[in-house]
């Protein structure tokens, strides 16, 4: 049989594109850069978990305020008669200028206070006419003490002392290093601890050795661990005092400054003191302090421990009555 022609076909591949290299442009962002991390930790330093951000107090927006008619005060309950201060933030307060009801300062009172929306108080009675005679007294007392405040704060601008302590915060913020600050601590600190192993481990040496022979010194060892455990225990006491206190520096920067700039009418910030600044700077050299005493504790706690393990040894062994 004769076999049938089939028409050949001829399959030809097209070759494959070249692949244009796309240009990335400079506004594009790399999206390798944001990868996340096979080990994340290791981009987290210690430090940071320990030195959280502070969210400092909302301070309050204060303008004049003139009571057209009497009014209550949100600090002292008192009689609002003339000028007075009104917070136009979230709180909405009303107060004295200065001395209000069986208060020194009902302004200096609100400034010292956080802006919150918190409810205002409730004020229920009547307006006497003697209230608001009194106050006019306390207006003019107030009057004559920012007159005097004011004039003792010419005089020492006079004198140059917040010159003084201008340039003397100035060269404070210039030398001011953290690396620097945290190596000298760290050697100040190792310092301290081993002079107090020295000092406590010859006393009780000379102490021990005629008394005990030749194991006084073991006891002089193991007297000088805890000595030392006390002494960074007592360090990281007054550690963990400046950490909360610097944090709540922070906290209140805002509030502070406030009160300087509106009581006593001198700007902290025009003489290069930030409260904020100086706080995070205490904090971070705080934390690492934390970190360099929990080190050094854990080693002295080892120490201690081994010494004492072989204090039970000898008493084990019958070497010395002492141990």
């Amino acid at each position: 049989p004769k076999l049938a022609a089939w028409p050949m076909c001829t399959v030809v591949m097209a070759e494959p594109p070249h692949e244009q290299p796309v240009e990335q442009s400079e506004a594009q962002p790399d999206l390798m850069a944001w990868a996340p991390s096979p080990f994340p930790c290791r981009r987290l330093p210690p430090l940071r978990l320990l030195s959280r951000p502070v969210e400092p107090l909302q301070k309050h927006d204060v303008e004049e305020y003139c009571c057209l008619k009497p009014e209550w005060c949100d600090i002292c309950q008192g009689v609002l008669t003339s000028n007075a201060i009104q917070c136009m933030g979230p709180c909405g307060r009303k107060c004295h200028r200065g001395v209000g009801k069986n208060t020194f300062s009902c302004y200096a009172s609100l400034l010292a206070s956080p802006c919150d929306s918190s409810a205002k108080p409730v004020h229920k009675g009547r307006f006497r006419f003697r209230d608001v005679i009194r106050q006019w007294g306390r207006d003019l007392k107030t009057s004559v003490k920012e007159q005097v405040v004011e004039e003792a704060l010419r005089e020492q601008r006079k004198l140059g002392n917040l010159s003084k302590v201008e340039q003397l915060a100035a060269e404070l913020r210039g030398r001011w290093d953290d690396a620097k600050a945290k190596r000298c601590f760290f050697f100040c600190q190792t310092a301290s601890i081993f002079i107090v192993y020295i000092l406590t481990y010859l006393s009780t040496v000379l102490i021990g050795a005629p008394l005990y022979g030749v194991h006084g010194w073991r006891l002089a060892c193991l007297q000088a661990a805890h000595s030392v455990n006390l002494a960074l225990a007592l360090e990281g006491s007054l550690v963990l005092f400046f950490y909360a206190l610097s944090r709540q520096v922070e906290r209140y920067s805002e509030l502070i400054h406030a009160f300087f700039k509106e009581i006593l009418h001198v700007d902290m910030l025009d003489l290069h003191i930030d409260l904020m600044q100086a706080g995070s700077a205490v904090e971070g050299l705080m934390c690492f302090a934390l970190v360099s005493t929990a080190g050094l504790a854990a080693f002295s706690v080892a120490i201690w421990l081994r010494e004492f393990a072989f204090a039970g040894g000898c008493v084990g062994a019958g070497r010395s009555p002492v141990f």
